[in-house]
């Protein structure tokens, strides 16, 4: 047992080691890449100096891009350094099976799964805004900030010409229909302040019904209670990208979009984005060991890095291909995400068994 644990040991920190070194290397060139394409955007009111601090804010988004990619490179070259040593084959030959050793590159992956919901959840929502802040020299509180917004409650619509995330609202225009969307009022009003819990109350209100015998009242309000699903952090989480929310946050805002209107589908893939990444860090570390193990365990070390750069790239166009396809098609976009996923944990599987 002591022998296994040194080996488990050795092997997960070899691994450890080679993917976060991947990552490191991989996530610095990004940044170089990066900023060398910005600076084909400059403009008076943005400068080098602002092309650099934009693209320090987005590293953290950069750097999540790439770590399933890092997984799946680590994994290479960790297993392809104990291979080279003839470490695996002593492992091999005193007992230690092929899976356990999968097992233990695989714990080191999740160092990465860490970093990735990490990254997703806590920080990317933060630096990305403040990279969007920095490019269109706006705080953040004016990026909260909407300008022309629709939406539906029941039989009723909301146009809301200015919002902020402060909970502020000018010129609101409530439309009225009955089921058979006949026209039975409409609201305007000047101003509106965010009271608590879906309530909303306007100011400077011209409110008109329509009668049953098609005649109509107008009555002026200085003040006047609306009933509003929209909150202020929803205004907010309007202004973002779905890529840029967090996944608690996309859970929440599309609970918000599912109770009163219909779900955009951008949402529900950046949703199953987020849910499918670690699934796709831990597929790519499996394939690599397939590479390792299986039929290319003759070949060289650079032979094994440039297919399993194939690999990554191959399942990250059809991933986005898939993606875009999704929404499009009817079906979830869970299926088009975890589809790649499957047919990597398939392939590695497959490979890994024949190799046994």
């Amino acid at each position: 047992m002591l022998a296994h644990r040194i080996v488990a040991k050795h092997v997960t920190k070899t691994t450890a080691l080679a993917m976060l070194g991947a990552t490191a290397v991989l996530s610095s060139l990004q940044v170089l890449f990066t900023y060398l394409g910005e600076l084909g955007s400059l403009q008076p009111n943005y400068g080098a100096w602002d092309a650099f601090i934009y693209v320090l804010w987005g590293a953290p988004y950069y750097l999540n891009e790439i770590l399933p990619i890092s997984a799946l490179i680590g994994a290479v070259l960790g297993l392809g350094t104990l291979a080279s040593n003839s470490e695996l084959i002593v492992m091999r030959s005193v007992g230690v099976s092929l899976w356990r050793i999968v097992g233990w590159v695989i714990r080191s992956a999740l160092i990465l799964v860490v970093l990735s919901f990490a990254l997703s959840e806590w920080i990317i929502p933060y630096t990305n805004e403040q990279a969007k802040g920095v490019k269109s020299h706006r705080s953040v509180a004016e990026l909260g900030e909407v300008n022309g917004y629709w939406t539906r409650e029941g039989q009723r619509f909301i146009y809301v010409d200015y919002a902020n995330s402060k909970g502020e609202l000018k010129n609101i225009q409530v439309i009225d229909f009955d089921n058979a969307y006949r026209l039975r009022g409409t609201i305007e009003a000047e101003q509106g302040q965010f009271v608590s819990n879906g309530t909303w109350k306007l100011n400077t209100v011209q409110q008109m019904d329509v009668l049953k015998d098609g005649d109509a009242t107008l009555a002026k309000n200085a003040e006047q209670p609306l009933s509003l699903a929209l909150q202020p952090k929803y205004v907010h989480m309007v202004t973002l990208d779905p890529e840029d929310l967090s996944p608690s946050q996309l859970i929440s805002f599309m609970s918000y979009m599912h109770e009163y209107s219909q779900v955009p589908k951008t949402y529900q893939l950046a949703f199953w984005q987020k849910v499918g990444s670690p699934f796709a860090l831990i597929a790519l570390v499996v394939i690599a060991c397939s590479f390792i193990f299986g039929p290319l365990r003759q070949q060289s070390m650079g032979f094994r890095l440039v297919i399993a750069l194939f690999t990554g790239l191959g399942f990250f166009y059809l991933q986005d291909f898939l993606g875009y396809a999704s929404l499009v098609y009817s079906p979830s976009p869970a299926w088009f995400v975890f589809v790649p996923i499957v047919l990597i944990f398939m392939g590695g599987g497959y490979l890994l068994h024949r190799a046994r």
